[in-house]
This record gives C-alpha cells, structure tokens and sequence, in this order.
C-alpha cells in the first residue's frame, strides 16, 4: 500500500514535467511569431518612413528649385515703372535704365530639370515619334512608297545653297562697317580743332550710315528675288538681314557717342590720344552672340559644354522634322485646293477652326526651336552666359505682359534703341507715344519679312499685331480684371488661326489660279 502514494507522485512529477514542456514550447512558438511579426511591422515601417521621407525630400527639392524659378522671374520680370527688373535701377526723374546683362539660365532649362516638366517635354517627343510612324505606316499603305513628311523641308528649303551665298555676301559687307566706323571715328579726331569740318565730316557719315543700310536692305531683298528662293530659305535670309541690321545699328549707337563725348577742354587736349575703339574681334563676337544689344563684354562661361550644344542642335531639326510632318499631314491639306474647285463657305470655316489647334502648335514649336533650342546652342559655342532670350510668357494675363516676355532678345533691342532713345531724347518722355513708335517699328520688320518671302502684299499680321495687338493691350492696361491667361491663350488660338488660313489661302490662291504678275497683283489680294 505505501508503493501507490509514491508512483501517484511520480505520474504527477512526469504530468508536470509534460506540461512545463508543452508551455515552454507554446510560449518559445508565441515569442517567435511576435518576433517575426514585430521584423514585419519594422521592415514596413522603415519602408513606409523611408517611403514618405523620399516624398517629403522630393516636394522640398521642388519647393526649393519653384522657389529659385520665381525669384528669377521676379528679377527678371519688368514693370509697367522700371519696365524690366534686368536693368539697372535709377532715381527716379533720370532716364529709363539700360539692359543689364546678367549669368543665367534660360527659363526652360531650369524648368526641364524638376522632372514634372520633364514629362511635357517627353509627350511632344512621342508625338512627334507616333506623327513620323503614322505618316510612315500611311504612306506604305496608301502608295507604296514612304516619304518620311520631308516635301515641305525639300520644297520650302529650296536653293538653300544660294541662301548662304547671300549670308556670306551679308557678313562680309556688315564686317566692313567697322573700318568705316573706325574711319571716321580717327577722321573725327583729326579735326577735333577744326570745328566746320568736323561737323561736316560728322554728318557725312550719317548719311553714309543711313546710304548703307539702305543699300544693305535693297540688295538682300534683290539677292532674294533674283535667285527665287523658297519660302523657309527667304524667310531664313530676311530673318538674318534684319539681325544683321539691328546689330550694325546698335554697335554705331553705342560707340558713336563714345567718339563724340571726346571734346576740347584746354591748350593741353590738343595732344590727346587717339580715340579707344572696340577690337574687330569684339566686334565679329557681338555679330554672333545671341543679343541685340551691345556691349564690350558679357558674362562668360567657363567652358564649352558640346554635349549641352549637340542636344540643343538636335532639337532643332527634331522640331523642324515635326513642323514638317504638321505642315504635310495636317495643315495644308486644309486648303491646298483653293483656286482649283469651288469650295463652300461652310467648309471654309470649318477649315479655319481645323487649324486653330495646329497652328498654335506651330507657334509653340517656332519659339522652342528658335529662341530655346537654337540660341541656347549659338550660346554654348559662344559661351555666352546670359540665356534670358524669354521669359513665362505662356502665364501672361495681358497682351502687353506677352509682348514683353516672349521675344526678350528683340525686345530689349526695341526698348534699348527705340523706345528709351525716343522716350527720353524726342518725345519729352511720353511713354505712349514711344510705345506707338516701338509697334510701328516691329510691325515694319515682321511686314518686309512677310511680303519679300510670299512675293505679295497682304498685311493681315500688320493688323492683328499693330492693330488688333495694340487694342487690347491698351484694354487689358486700362482693365486689368478683363484679362486673364485663358482669355489670352483663347485669343493666341483664334489668332494663329486666322493669320494662317488667311495666308494660306492667298497662296493657294495665287499659285493655283492663273495671273498676270504685274505691279498691281502684288498688292491687290485673290481672296
């Protein structure tokens, strides 16, 4: 009887024994799940930390790089009181500030690296890509053959060979304008003691300068029509007399005075050094740099980026391709046919406002290949450093703010010479007859362009620019809650539309239709 108690405790000890092993183990499978689970809730919560703070560094990147962008735009934006944030202040009462040249970037280049913006850039690269297949894939289909959307290059390029002949007869007569300067500038000198000479001498070049220009003008426009250069190749040529033009303007104005403020103070300025004058170096640099106005020297680069220079060329033609391949597929289809069939008002219309889309388009493209693309590459080789060519235009809420930010290189050349000469020398700084005389001006140079490479007179840009152009700048001034970015983008559309249709159809017109090319028919409009 006593061995029962004691095999009772051993079956309670191995009970024991059994139980503490079963939750040993239990609790040894419970810590390890939590284990596990806590090694995933941290793996997780480091992504999710890692994750957000990706995020936030990103936004404040962005903030940073927005924050920059608009306080270049500040500095860069001018005012209806200063009229550009660019130029030097001065007291109030003094004259108008000149243009200062500053190292910086072109705005689109800063944009272009927050990668947002990137990917607007990217979409015209692929519809460019879908356009060049489709018209490719349409081609093959239809018959056979694959033009690749280049007749409009081949045709509205054509002679280009002679173009350049003509830019090389440019170069050479405005580059010998500086011996004629420096000729009478030491001739200036040598008379500064004979006062009925020197003014003599002084007005002669004058009328010399002005018989120059004259001349310069005359002879491009004839080198143009005598060698019946293509449109895109005229308008190239044209394009470039008027630049030439405006940079042989600005270098007399600015150095001229510089010859003249030397006068005879005393008996001891007889024997004064002969004048200072810029280099011919300088001056073949200011020939080529991507300013119109001048200066002795600019802000420099360190060094020539080919690899920046090369994709710049490379948009370029990209966007040539492109506005070749627009032109072909989808523009001039709309009326190619006028002065061959009859065509209805109703289809006539519709025609319009199927090109209102596309022509600004065409616009876009023009400013990104012309003042971004081409002058940023002309700026790399140059190692020219200040590549404010334009400003946000694309965010203007007025007529006169998109005036002065979507062509800054032009606009500086008009303000700098016309519009400040005048302002403050002729109409005792009456800022709205200035005004009047700065449209006049450019809408003259936009209408020789217009008229000498489509061979006839139809002032349809001269009256939505200076016409249309100056009304509602003037309102837009005058109201300023009238305007805002989409009125002004809906009047670009309408716009760009109507001068296009308008001109395409008064080619047409003229090279479908049979007329005698007199002088009257080139004044008097088909349409």
């Amino acid at each position: 009887m006593s061995e029962i108690p004691a095999a009772n405790n051993d079956n309670r000890g191995h009970a024991r024994f059994l139980k503490d092993s079963v939750d040993d183990l239990i609790r040894n499978n419970v810590l390890k799940c939590i284990d596990e689970q806590v090694e995933v809730l941290k793996t997780e919560i480091s992504r999710d930390v890692n994750r957000r703070l990706e995020i936030m560094s990103e936004q404040l990147i962005n903030e940073v790089k927005s924050f920059y962008l608009n306080n270049t735009e500040q500095r860069n934006l001018f005012t209806e009181e200063n009229l550009m944030s660019n130029r030097k202040p001065v007291e109030k009462g003094s004259k108008l500030p000149e243009k200062e040249f500053l190292a910086r970037n072109s705005l689109l280049t800063d944009l272009l690296e927050v990668k947002h913006i990137k990917t607007i850039y990217n979409l015209f690269v692929v519809f460019m890509i879908i356009m060049f297949l489709k018209t490719v894939v349409g081609d093959l289909v239809a018959d056979g053959r694959i033009s690749f959307g280049l007749s409009p290059i081949q045709i509205g390029f054509g002679r280009f060979h002679l173009s350049l002949i003509v830019w090389v007869g440019m170069q050479t007569s405005i580059s010998l304008l500086y011996y004629f300067f420096k000729f009478w500038a030491f001739g200036h000198h040598e008379l500064r003691m004979k006062e009925l000479q020197r003014k003599l001498w002084d007005y002669s070049f004058i009328l010399g300068f002005v018989s120059f220009l004259i001349a310069f003008f005359t002879t491009t426009i004839r080198a143009v029509l005598y060698f019946d250069l293509a449109l895109a190749s005229s308008f190239a040529v044209l394009f470039e007399m008027c630049r030439f033009g405006m940079k042989a303007h600005a270098f007399i104005r600015s150095n001229a005075p510089k010859v003249l403020e030397r006068k005879l103070k005393s008996n001891e300025d007889n024997k004064q050094a002969a004048p200072i004058l810029p280099s011919f170096r300088t001056f073949q640099y200011f020939l080529f740099c991507p300013t119109l106005v001048y200066r002795e020297s600019y802000p420099r680069t360190k060094e020539i980026r080919w690899k920046v220079a090369f994709f710049h060329f490379l948009d370029v033609f990209g966007v040539i391709l492109f506005l070749s391949i627009i032109f072909e597929r989808i523009l001039l289809p709309n009326f190619n046919q006028i002065g061959v069939s009859e065509i209805e008002l109703s289809t006539l219309v519709l025609a319009i406002f199927n090109s209102m889309m596309p022509a600004t388009i065409v616009l876009i493209l023009v400013f990104y290949f012309l003042l971004h693309a081409w002058l940023n590459g002309m700026a790399e080789l140059l190692r020219f450093g200040d590549r404010m060519f334009y400003q946000d235009w694309w965010n203007s809420t007025s007529f006169s703010m998109f005036y002065r930010k979507w062509n800054v290189v032009v606009h500086d050349w008009l303000y700098t010479y016309i519009y400040k000469d005048l302002y403050d020398n002729v109409f005792c700084r009456n800022r709205a007859a200035a005004t009047a005389a700065v449209f006049v001006v450019s809408a003259i140079f936009h209408e020789i362009i217009l008229i000498f490479s489509f061979r006839f007179f139809y002032p349809v840009l001269f009256i939505s620019f200076a016409g249309m152009g100056t009304i509602f700048m003037s309102i837009g001034q005058r109201y300023p809650r009238v305007f805002g970015n989409i009125l002004v983008w809906v009047l670009l559309f309408i716009g760009n539309g109507l001068n296009y249709s308008l001109y395409s159809m008064e080619i047409y017109a003229r090279k479908n239709c049979e007329f005698d090319d007199n002088f009257l028919n080139f004044f008097n409009p088909f349409l």
